[in-house]
C-alpha cells in the first residue's frame, strides 16, 4: 500500500527524492514524509496530507539542501489515524535511526511491550515505529556491530509483511529488506542507489533495477559498496541487473488534466501492445510466451475447469474470463475471489483445474498468497501481471499484459489489458480443440482490427460528458447486464462508486426483479448494458419493468441495438457495433468515461479517490 523512497550514494538534492516519492502517490497519500542525514544531523519533516504539503514546507527550508543518505514516504494508514505523529519516518529513541515502512508488524503489540519494559517511549500508534527501537535496542545490546548484521537477528523476530528502508545516520549505513511487500533496487552513476517500492520513481534516476525477492536485504555501508543476503536461505545471493524499458513519460499526465483520463486515452495502444506478436492474421494462430504455451500444451488432456482468482477490478476480469472460457472451449469455469479462495482450497482435485491468476501490480496480497498455497500442493497456475519483475511475474507461469504505467488508482487501461489477455489464453485453448473453428479466426480478425475502433470511438465522448452533467448529483445508481455485460456492470459500478463516491450497485439485469427491483423510482437511474446480441429482447423486457416504475435509463447501445430500444430509455450512450466478444471491452471503456467525468464534475480526486491505495499489499 504505503510508497517507500531510499537514497544512497553521492549527494543528490532532496527536492529530487520528494519529486520521486510523488510518482508513488497512488499507493497512498494520506500523510508523508522524508529523513535525511545532513551536517552530522539526521534531519526530519513530515506532515498529514499529500505530498504537495511536503513539498511547499521544503521549498521554504531546505529548498537546495542535498544530501547522501535519504529516505521518505507516503502513507496509506494501517494502524493509527493519518496526522504527523503517525507519518513515516519514524524514529528512536536517540534520533539516530529513521525507517520507513510499507505492509504490517503482526506482532508488534508484543514486541513494542517488550521494548517498553526496557525503557523505549514511543511516541505514534503506528507498528511501523517498533522497527526503529528495535534496531537501536539491538546496538544498545550489543547485537550486531553494523546496521546489516542488527537487521539480520530483527527480520527473525518479526511476524507479517513488510518492505521497510533504515538508514543509520551515525554508521552512514541503509538497509532495505523485502518480505511480502515490494522492493525495487535501481543502480545508476556507479555505486548510488534509489530504493523504491515500484518503478515509476524509480525511473527519473535510472532504467537498471534489481528487483529484490523474498527475504531480501539489501545493505549499502558507509562506502557505498552493497550486498544482498536472503534471511530466508541464510546466505549472500546475487541478483541480476534488469533493465526496464519504460519511459518516464508514462508516468507523467502529458497534457490531460488527470491520469485517469489519460490512460482511458491510452488503451487503443494498450489493446495494440497486448496483442503484438501474439496473433497471426496469415495462419490465424494464437501465439503464446513458450512456458504458457507449454504449460497449456502439458495439462489441455487432464483439465476440466477453469478457475479466475483475483481482487476488485482484476477479479471483474477474470468473471469476463469465465463467460469467454464457457463459450469459446468445452470447459467449465468460475471465477473467486481471491481473498476467499484461499479458505477453500482443500478437497480440490487440482489436477483438474487450470488457475488463471490475475492482478495489475503483481505484488496484491490476497492474491499471492492464495496463488502460493495452490502452487505448493502443486496447482497448475497462469498469472497474469501487468508489471514485468513482479512477484506473480517471478514466481509463476506468466502471461504479461502490456499496459504499461497505470498511475490513476482507478484501475482502466489495465482491465483492458487483461481481458484482452484472458481472451488469447481462451482463443488458444479452442484453437487446440478446433483448429478451423470459423467463430477463431473471426475474432483473431476482429481483435486485429479492434484498436482502430475504440481510437474513433474515443475522438468524441461529449455526449458521456453532457450526461455525466446532467446526472452527476444522483446519489445512488443500478447498473445492469446479462451475460457477457454483466461483469462489466460490476465493473462499471465499482469505477462509479471508487471515484465518484456515488452508491452503486450492479446486477444481472434477470436478477433485478428478484430484489433490486424495490429500489427503482424516479430517483434512482439506471445505466443498462444493452449491445445488439441474442439476449437483447429479453433485455428489452427488463428495460420496459423499470420504465413502469417510473425509473429512468441510462442505456449503453450499439448502432444495431439503438434503434430497438431507444423510445424505452431516457438517455443513450451509443458505441459501434463489435463481436460479441469485444462488446464488454468497449462497453467498459464507455463507462470509465462516465464515471470519470462525474467525479471531475464534482471537483474530487479523481486520480487519488479517498481511502484507497492503487497496489494493496496487506490483507
Amino acid at each position: 500500500m504505503c510508497g517507500v523512497v531510499g537514497y544512497k550514494g553521492k549527494e543528490i538534492k532532496i527536492i529530487d527524492i520528494i519529486n520521486s516519492l510523488k510518482l508513488l502517490e497512488y499507493r497512498g497519500y494520506d500523510s508523508a514524509g522524508i529523513a535525511f542525514s545532513y551536517n552530522g544531523n539526521l534531519v526530519i519533516q513530515k506532515n498529514e496530507g499529500k505530498i504537495d504539503k511536503l513539498l511547499s514546507s521544503f521549498n521554504g527550508k531546505y529548498k537546495d539542501i542535498s544530501s547522501n543518505m535519504i529516505i521518505a514516504h507516503t502513507r496509506w494508514a494501517t494502524h493509527g489515524i493519518p496526522n504527523d505523529i503517525n507519518a513515516h519516518p519514524h524514529l528512536d529513541c536517540k534520533k539516530r535511526i529513521a525507517v520507513v515502512h510499507n505492509g504490517i508488524i503482526e506482532n508488534y503489540k508484543e514486541l513494542k511491550q517488550e521494548l517498553i519494559n526496557k525503557g523505549h517511549v514511543f511516541v505514534s500508534d503506528t507498528d511501523s515505529e517498533i522497527l526503529s527501537h528495535l534496531i537501536e535496542d539491538f546496538f544498545n545490546d550489543n547485537k550486531g556491530n553494523n546496521l546489516f548484521e542488527v537487521i539480520l537477528n530483527i527480520v527473525a523476530k518479526l511476524k507479517g509483511a513488510f518492505a521497510f528502508v533504515a538508514i543509520d545516520n551515525e554508521l552512514q549505513e541503509l538497509v532495505a529488506v523485502r518480505y511480502e511487500s515490494p522492493l525495487i533496487i535501481g543502480i545508476f552513476d556507479n555505486n548510488n542507489y534509489i530504493i523504491s517500492s515500484d518503478i515509476p520513481s524509480i525511473l527519473r534516476f535510472t532504467k537498471k533495477i534489481i528487483p529484490l525477492e523474498n527475504g531480501d536485504i539489501f545493505y549499502v555501508n558507509k562506502n557505498n559498496e552493497y550486498k544482498i543476503w536472503n534471511f530466508l536461505v541464510n546466505k549472500e545471493v546475487k541478483r541480476n541487473i534488469e533493465f526496464i524499458s519504460w519511459d518516464i513519460s508514462i508516468a507523467e499526465k502529458s497534457g490531460y488534466k488527470h491520469f485517469m483520463l489519460k490512460e482511458i486515452m491510452e488503451q487503443p495502444k494498450v489493446i495494440k501492445d497486448t496483442l503484438l506478436e501474439r496473433i497471426d492474421l496469415n495462419s490465424y494462430v494464437v501465439n503464446l510466451d513458450d512456458k504458457v504455451k507449454n504449460l497449456i500444451d502439458l495439462v489441455i488432456d487432464k483439465i476440466d475447469n477453469v478457475m479466475y482468482l483475483a481482487c476488485g477490478t482484476s477479479y471483474h476480469a477474470g468473471l469476463l474470463g469465465k463467460y469467454y472460457t464457457w463459450e469459446l472451449t468445452n470447459f467449465n469455469s468460475d471465477a473467486f475471489y481471491a481473498s476467499e479462495y484461499r479458505y477453500i482450497t482443500k478437497n480440490i482435485n487440482l489436477e483438474k483445474i487450470l488457475y488463471i491468476i490475475i492482478s495489475q501490480s503483481g505484488e496484491t496480497a490476497d492474491t499471492l498468497f492464495v496463488s502460493r498455497e495452490l502452487k505448493n500442493l502443486g496447482a497448475n497456475i497462469i498469472g497474469i501481471p501487468n508489471v514485468i519483475g513482479s512477484s506473480l511475474y517471478r514466481e509463476f507461469v506468466s502471461f504479461p499484459t502490456r499496459a504499461g504505467i497505470e498511475i490513476g488508482v482507478a484501475a482502466t487501461k489495465t482491465f483492458t489489458a487483461q481481458a484482452i489477455a484472458i481472451l488469447l489464453l481462451n482463443l488458444y485453448i479452442n484453437s487446440i480443440k478446433d483448429e478451423d473453428n470459423p467463430i477463431l479466426k473471426n475474432l483473431i480478425k476482429n481483435l486485429n482490427e479492434f484498436h482502430i475502433i475504440v481510437d474513433k470511438f474515443l475522438e468524441d465522448y461529449m455526449n458521456i460528458q453532457e450526461l455525466a452533467i446532467k446526472y452527476k448529483d444522483y446519489e445512488n445508481f443500478l447498473y445492469l447486464g446479462r451475460n457477457l455485460m454483466y461483469p462489466i456492470a460490476l465493473e462499471g459500478a465499482l469505477k462509479l462508486k471508487e471515484i465518484s463516491y456515488i452508491h452503486a450497485e450492479a446486477y444481472p439485469s434477470g436478477e433485478m426483479k428478484h430484489g433490486p427491483i424495490a429500489l427503482i423510482d424516479s430517483k434512482m437511474p439506471t445505466m443498462y448494458l444493452v449491445p445488439y446480441n441474442e439476449l437483447i429482447y429479453k433485455n428489452l423486457s427488463n428495460i420496459q419493468e423499470i420504465k413502469a416504475r417510473k425509473g429512468k435509463i441510462i442505456a449503453l447501445v450499439d448502432n444495431k441495438s439503438l434503434e430497438i430500444v431507444r423510445d424505452y430509455v431516457d438517455d443513450v450512450i451509443v458505441l459501434p457495433y463489435v463481436d460479441k466478444f469485444l462488446q464488454p471491452i468497449l462497453f467498459n471503456i464507455a463507462l470509465q468515461l462516465f464515471a470519470y467525468f462525474v467525479a471531475d464534475l464534482k471537483g474530487l480526486d479523481v486520480d487519488q479517490p479517498r481511502n484507497l491505495a492503487k497496489s494493496v499489499t496487506v490483507e
